[in-house]
């Protein structure tokens, strides 16, 4: 599943929704006109010049931390802040509530819950003009129920991992959830299908077979799927010390019963650490010194990301 399979295009089998995310990629906003300048340089190994490192210290509120060279601190900021060649941007989420048609004969649309869809998008610190990353549509007729939300799962460099998830009731036997994942570039302001650039998919997905029928209440029906595995999310790792690496989520079909809750209605999916990652992730897959001594100093920090002003 590419980023552009949006969830709210995928919803399984029983019926077709069209909330306006649709199949297409998210409508981006103006660009955002700051100082003209080359794409984000390739941070350097030795640990000079600053960084922006961004994480949850003991599973609390994301914060973003301005690290010095020699890896001191100097200055926070609650929130994930990117540093490129366009400005630091700011990941900004906003829940939203839908009214709901509901269902022919059902209760009336007064009587529902609102259902809820989350936008996100990146912005310069004080200025409109955004990158919009996810905008799911607000029609919601013909659900009885609607949520739907973002997972920001971390960052390399400029690039941000997005995670989307969406549960509908549309009077049918039962609901369904569906996921979906972006890679977004915040240089170039638009998402990008890495998954592609994987190196060695067919190995991995042939190691992700046995893990998928683990547990799977008919492994043999499952063998008798010609397709491998498809690899529909990659994720990143960081160490303690700030070292990369790249997990892949693999995901086939099943039946409703069958689904692990992992990925959508109607899925089962594993995920195993990747052999490699794309070329592109290369300069960031080393830390600089500032990392690794501003991390080695932050006992219950967990690294979301970094990048380098």
């Amino acid at each position: 599943m590419s980023e552009a399979a949006r969830p709210f295009a995928l919803l399984a089998a029983s019926f077709v929704l069209a909330l306006g995310c649709g199949a297409s990629r998210p409508t981006l906003a103006p660009a955002v006109e700051l100082a003209a300048g080359p794409r984000a340089a390739p941070p350097e190994a030795d640990g000079e010049g600053e960084i922006l490192v961004w994480g949850t210290v003991n599973g609390r509120t994301r914060t973003t931390f301005r690290v010095a060279g020699d890896g001191q601190v100097l200055g926070e900021q609650s929130g994930v802040v990117l540093a490129t060649s366009r400005g630091e941007l700011v990941w900004r989420e906003r829940e939203q509530e839908v009214k709901l048609g509901g269902c022919e004969g059902g209760a009336p649309e007064e009587a529902l819950e609102p259902g809820k869809v989350t936008q996100a998008w990146l912005a310069p610190r004080d200025a409109q003009a955004r990158q919009v990353v996810v905008d799911p549509s607000s029609d919601g007729d013909g659900m009885a129920e609607l949520s739907h939300g973002v997972e920001l799962l971390g960052s390399v460099g400029p690039y941000l991992f997005v995670h989307e998830s969406v549960y509908i009731f549309a009077c049918g036997a039962h609901g369904n959830s569906v996921s979906s994942f972006t890679l977004w570039d915040a240089e170039a302001g638009k998402p990008l299908d890495l998954l592609l650039e994987l190196p060695n998919k067919e190995a991995l997905a042939r190691r992700a077979e046995p893990m998928l029928d683990e547990g799977d209440q008919d492994p043999e029906e499952a063998r008798k799927q010609e397709d491998l595995p498809e690899l529909v999310q990659i994720m990143p790792v960081y160490g303690l010390r700030g070292g990369l690496r790249v997990d892949a989520q693999f995901m086939r079909g099943d039946c409703y019963a069958c689904s692990d809750g992992l990925w959508s209605s109607y899925t089962r999916s594993a995920v195993l650490p990747s052999d490699g990652m794309p070329e592109r992730f290369a300069p960031w897959s080393t830390p600089p010194v500032a990392l690794v001594k501003f991390l080695q100093s932050r006992a219950g920090f967990v690294l979301g990301g970094w990048s380098r002003r």
